[in-house]
């Protein structure tokens, strides 16, 4: 059975205020990660964003929830039946690790258990090495996450110096 992202609760940032969890979007990253779209995760109802989503195991295939996606972006004219297959690869292996109901956060292009420790990777901005999730630290202190993910400063010091030849 396949998995997908929902949203899990308010707690910390939620700009979103739909009621009944409703499923993620994938992530739309763009060049300013401080802004929300490298460390926030974006609803698929009011497209507005959230910290926290739940794994949860699905009936619908992901292929659908892709095309879906994809209208709800207009993005028609820009991916195809294969990208929509890559996506579908894409997600399963992402989600195959998380188990049915845990709680994840998204960062920099990759899903993390909030509870994870010691995060080091190279994300599709940065590169991250974190004894902490800060997602995590701001069940304690909510105005850390804002105070270091959006800040310009944090990402730009870690940014990946071959970023720009991947684009």
């Amino acid at each position: 059975m396949p998995k997908f992202l929902f949203k899990a609760n308010d707690d910390v940032i939620s700009h979103c205020r739909c009621t009944d969890s409703p499923p993620a979007m994938t992530s739309g990253q763009l060049d300013c990660p401080w802004c929300g779209c490298g460390w926030l995760i974006a609803c698929s109802t009011c497209k507005k964003s959230y910290t926290y989503a739940v794994v949860r195991e699905i009936d619908t295939p992901l292929d659908e929830i892709a095309r879906r996606e994809r209208a709800i972006r207009k993005l028609e004219d820009y991916v195809d039946d294969q990208g929509i297959a890559d996506w579908v690869a894409l997600m399963t292996e992402e989600l195959e690790a998380f188990e049915d109901g845990q709680i994840v956060i998204y960062l920099d292009g990759g899903y993390f258990a909030v509870e994870a420790r010691d995060v080091a990777f190279t994300g599709i901005y940065a590169k991250h090495e974190l004894a902490m999730l800060p997602h995590l630290q701001a069940l304690a202190e909510p105005a850390s996450l804002d105070r270091m993910l959006g800040n310009p400063a944090y990402w730009r010091e870690r940014e990946r110096p071959d970023r720009h030849e991947a684009e």
